[in-house]
């Protein structure tokens, strides 16, 4: 007996197929969950092996050409190479923006303008708060004498100098003399450096309003500074105990120097 076969049109299969995925969507999670079971019972000796294998080709580390070997290396030294040019000049890029930074600064006083400048790092902090060392020197046109700022604020002057470096006398430091006006007067007198960080003004009459807080400026010097720029503050004023007609001063930095990384020397004279 000749056996027939039954033919069954793409379209036809197609239903089934449909209407089995409606089935086991909407079929209860019991059922679907006995027949992942079951799938998984069915199939586990295939899915074993595929793991097995899929874990053994992780730790495979991949293999290496003999004969591009040597170029790899240069490649990858290279390749470090570029990422540390590009380090530094991020770096660079950064000390950049922090002395426009500092440079805009100043120059946003208008009363600056006819003054110059130049940006300095500290390579050596003060470890009495007297003196501190930069990095710029004769070659960049510093010079004995010439006012440096930090913070906005006139800190100390140059007391010598080297090619490339520089050496910073504080207003703090016990040979400080620096030629200072009080408040908002005319009245000039000389700001001597003490220890602790502080300073005095001494021979002030008593007849003089000065109160904790007063500023103090350093005083216009041709040639040197164009204009006052504050130097320290008052935080003690009294009556002197062994001259009652003179006034004790005591005055502190404007700013904290001590926190300082860079400052800015004033390195010309005024121009006409």
């Amino acid at each position: 007996m000749t056996q027939k076969w039954t033919r069954v049109s793409r379209r036809m299969l197609f239903t089934w197929c449909l209407l089995g995925g409606l089935i086991c969507m909407f079929a209860p999670q019991s059922m679907t969950n006995k027949l992942q079971l079951a799938y998984t019972y069915a199939f586990r000796w295939p899915l074993q092996a595929g793991h097995s294998l899929s874990l053994a080709a992780g730790t495979i580390s991949p293999l290496r050409d003999p004969n591009n070997s040597p170029g790899t290396e240069v490649a990858t030294t290279e390749h470090q190479r570029l990422k540390n040019h590009i380090a530094n000049l991020e770096a660079q890029l950064k000390e950049a923006r922090q002395e426009v930074d500092q440079l805009g600064r100043i120059r946003a006083v208008p009363q600056w303008d006819r003054m110059t400048f130049l940006r300095a790092d500290i390579t050596l902090p003060s470890q009495t708060r007297d003196v501190l060392f930069i990095n710029r020197g004769q070659k960049d046109g510093v010079a004995v004498g010439q006012y440096v700022m930090g913070d906005l604020s006139i800190i100390g002057v140059v007391s010598s100098v080297s090619p490339q470096q520089a050496k910073v006398k504080l207003i703090t430091d016990l040979t400080s003399k620096m030629a200072v006006t009080i408040g908002e007067s005319d009245l000039a007198r000389i700001m001597e450096g003490r220890p602790g960080n502080i300073a005095k003004i001494p021979l002030v009459p008593a007849s003089n309003t000065v109160s904790k807080g007063t500023k103090v400026y350093a005083r216009k010097t041709p040639g040197l500074l164009d204009v006052p720029i504050i130097a320290a503050r008052v935080t003690q004023c009294r009556t002197d105990p062994e001259n009652p007609s003179l006034l004790d001063i005591t005055v502190e930095p404007a700013c904290d120097i001590a926190g300082l990384n860079s400052v800015a020397v004033i390195v010309s004279a005024p121009r006409p």
